[in-house]
């Protein structure tokens, strides 16, 4: 702890004194000068060198007082007074030499560290930039990504729409028509009747692939009935087309999701399913849909092969669990895939029901 400024005075020019004292009863005085160089150190306690300085030429000064006034040794020669009064000031000045370097030393250390963190800093401040700069862009990404799902989702929807309500029609007219020219009254070779039928044999077939196409664009019962009957209807028609067993655990619930987030949960089943088709090689698929008043938790959970998360993000099965969590965050919401080799595939996803503002 470093004393008061005017306690340290006062100590310092204490002891000189009595070390001046001391001088003038000892002959040659070469203890006193170790003794002056303590003291010079004791001055080094103040933050400035001036005080070590001053101290130094006081006790200089004191030393060649008492090198005139003080006593001697009879016999000895006078240069050996001399070379230990000299031998005296080398010592009272050694230390402010030490000092001096030291301050030196210190000065430049803490330019260095002044230099050191303002770089610091400065780089702070620029990486800082960056990452803000950064985190704009992926919300931007994120926010184009909605969109574009959005979009999509929309024009699916349309397309649907016009195949339903527009192509399917006219197949249906076009069928009626054919229908008319096989009225008994009609005297038609048994060749044309053949040709006739098996026309409207063709058209309904392809009136049937345009329903189905149209159903896989958008399904209309995703519309009409509600997201609990497309999923059953969806997880019918995967069982029916692929043979795997599937479980639909859908407790009912009093608040119902937007049409949005309808969608989105539907088209995330679709492509868990669409992934288990190529991958997975299950023979049992559980889908869980429970909602409460804010969220809505979905489950999709397979008895298949697994596979390594990591290796399938560098393949082309990664492109599925990045539309899946692009879906999710789309809203503000969270994915969480849990999968190991022949251990299934668990998909956990979650989504506020409060739609996010529009970018």
């Amino acid at each position: 702890m470093t004393p008061q400024p005017q306690m340290l005075h006062i100590l310092i020019i204490g002891v000189s004194l009595a070390l001046f004292g001391l001088d003038l009863l000892l002959p040659l005085g070469v203890a006193n000068a170790v003794l002056y160089a303590g003291v010079v150190f004791l001055a080094a306690l103040s933050p400035s060198l001036r005080l070590p300085v001053l101290t130094a030429a006081g006790c200089s000064l004191l030393t060649i007082i008492g090198a005139w006034f003080g006593p001697s040794i009879p016999g000895v020669p006078l240069w050996v007074a001399l070379s230990n009064r000299t031998l005296s000031l080398v010592t009272i000045w050694a230390p402010i030499l030490f000092l001096a370097q030291r301050r030196q030393t210190e000065t430049l250390l803490r330019r260095v560290n002044e230099s050191l963190e303002t770089r610091v800093q400065i780089r702070t401040a620029e990486i800082a930039a960056k990452e803000l700069a950064l985190r704009q862009t992926q919300e931007e990404l994120r926010a184009l990504t909605s969109r574009l799902l959005t979009v999509q989702d929309e024009e699916r929807r349309r397309i649907a729409h016009d195949l339903h309500d527009d192509i399917n029609q006219r197949l249906a007219m076009l069928a009626l028509g054919l229908r008319t020219l096989e009225q008994p009254e009609q005297a038609l070779p048994e060749s044309v009747r053949a040709t006739l039928a098996q026309s409207q044999q063709d058209i309904l077939l392809l009136s049937e692939d345009v329903r189905r196409m149209a159903y896989r664009f958008h399904p209309s019962i995703l519309d009409d009935l509600g997201l609990d009957a497309a999923l059953k209807r969806l997880l019918d028609d995967f069982t029916h087309r692929t043979r795997i067993k599937t479980l639909l655990v859908n407790p009912p619930c009093s608040t119902s999701p937007s049409k949005a987030i309808a969608t989105t949960v539907y088209r995330i089943v679709q492509e868990c399913l669409s992934n288990i088709t190529r991958h997975a090689k299950a023979t049992r698929v559980e889908v869980e849909l429970f909602s409460s008043e804010r969220e809505l938790d979905l489950t999709v959970r397979d008895n298949g092969v697994g596979f390594e998360i990591d290796a399938a993000q560098h393949e082309r099965q990664g492109l599925g669990l990045f539309n899946l969590r692009e879906r999710a965050l789309a809203f503000c919401g969270t994915s969480r895939v849990q999968s190991q080799p022949g251990h299934g595939t668990e998909i956990h996803v979650q989504l506020p029901l409060s739609e996010p503002p529009s970018p």
